[in-house]
């Protein structure tokens, strides 16, 4: 999770009731005069949690910080969707309340099992923001029943592969949620390289401690699509392999290795001026927008040409980029395809300010939308859809 955490920030943000019901609830800082302290004055509720015993004090921070990583557009719509799942009758209390840090708390208060996952899913969300997911098309649609024997069999083939080749994931355990829109997520956590740190014991005393922190695989299953989106780091000689062992021992299909040459994404219809990009009218989307086109050579994978349009250019200059700068009589389109593309979608203006705009990557078979806020990456798959670009 990545959102900076200002423990006395956290603290201003969430009102002083929602925060005395979550102290009371633990059993503490009944002594806070609650009553007399004004929304902002949180200093004696600060000194209060940091005199409280070390253990019931990193407790309470750890939920802090997830309250706060939820708090933001990303994590309030993944709340949402798990409300919505499990308590639909109370989201309107929920929606009374004005600030994202009060929803957020209050839904730990009201609704823990929501918030559990709501905070998991926000993991998964930002665990590769700014990277990109790797989509692997035409699998079984299969629906899955992830029971303990399930789990343990995609753990055990983690276990085989990483543990031989890399020294690390001798252990592994997964996690199985599944998502409202019906997406199976696998979290599997496996033991990285040993490391020694510098640390400080309870009594303030600094100690060196050896241990070993967990790396995280993350296995996302559309069934109703048959398609599969991966984030693990290590590039195509892990990714690939991945695909193979997750399609074995969850979907129980054989699977071959990636074709380099098939792809997810088809992006090649992208290099003509006229390619048409529809949009849904409920987007109210102004405009789109061709940023960047990576283009290889055909017969020739390591030779590319990148071209990247003025970002306060017009729509058409990626394309006027091409016609200028490329030599069609050595090198005609037909000999180059697409092999990435960025866009960018400006959103109807309305309200004060700039008007919204959401930019995201698309490769033969990866994309980073996956890293988006939940309402954009919606509004991104279904332009990639429109455009021929992803399945329907």
């Amino acid at each position: 999770m990545a959102r900076q955490f200002d423990p006395r920030k956290v603290l201003r943000d969430v009102s002083n009731g929602l925060l005395r019901t979550f102290f009371e609830s633990r059993g503490v800082l009944r002594e806070v005069p609650w009553d007399r302290m004004g929304e902002t004055q949180i200093e004696p509720v600060f000194a209060a949690w940091q005199n409280m015993p070390e253990p019931d004090r990193l407790a309470v921070q750890v939920i802090l910080q997830d309250v706060n990583e939820l708090a933001d557009e990303r994590g309030l719509n993944v709340l949402v969707e798990e409300v919505r799942r499990g308590a639909p009758q109370r989201l309107p209390e929920m929606a009374a309340l004005d600030g994202r840090h009060d929803r957020a708390m209050w839904v730990y208060l009201n609704l823990p099992e929501a918030f559990d996952e709501a905070a998991m899913f926000a993991r998964a969300d930002a665990l590769a923001a700014g990277r990109y997911w790797i989509k692997c098309n035409s699998l079984p649609k299969k629906e899955l029943v992830a029971d303990e024997k399930l789990r343990t069999s995609l753990a055990d083939a983690l276990t085989e592969f990483y543990w031989p080749a890399q020294m690390r994931g001798q252990h592994c355990s997964v996690e199985h949620y599944r998502r409202a829109n019906g997406t199976d997520y696998f979290f599997a956590y496996l033991d990285d390289y040993p490391d020694s740190h510098i640390i400080f014991d309870d009594n303030g005393r600094m100690q060196k401690r050896s241990d070993r922190s967990a790396f995280t695989n993350v296995f996302a299953y559309c069934p109703d699509g048959g398609t599969l989106e991966l984030f693990a780091r290590g590039g195509r000689k892990v990714i690939v392999p991945l695909q193979s062992l997750f399609c074995k021992s969850v979907l129980d299909t054989d699977v071959d290795p990636a074709d380099p040459q098939e792809s997810a994404f088809q992006l090649d219809h992208l290099k003509n001026r006229n390619v048409a990009l529809p949009t849904d009218p409920q987007d109210r989307i102004a405009e789109v927008q061709v940023r960047s086109l990576r283009l290889e050579v055909v017969g020739a994978p390591r030779r590319r040409i990148t071209l990247d349009a003025d970002p306060q250019g017009h729509r058409g200059d990626i394309y006027q980029m091409v016609e200028r700068y490329l030599n069609a009589a050595a090198l005609p389109l037909a000999k180059l395809r697409v092999t990435h593309a960025k866009f960018c979608l400006t959103f109807m203006h309305e309200g004060p300010g700039r008007a919204r705009t959401l930019t995201f990557n698309v490769g033969l078979n990866s994309c980073d939308l996956k890293s988006k806020p939940e309402d954009m990456r919606a509004v991104g798959e279904r332009c990639l859809k429109l455009w021929g670009i992803a399945d329907a």
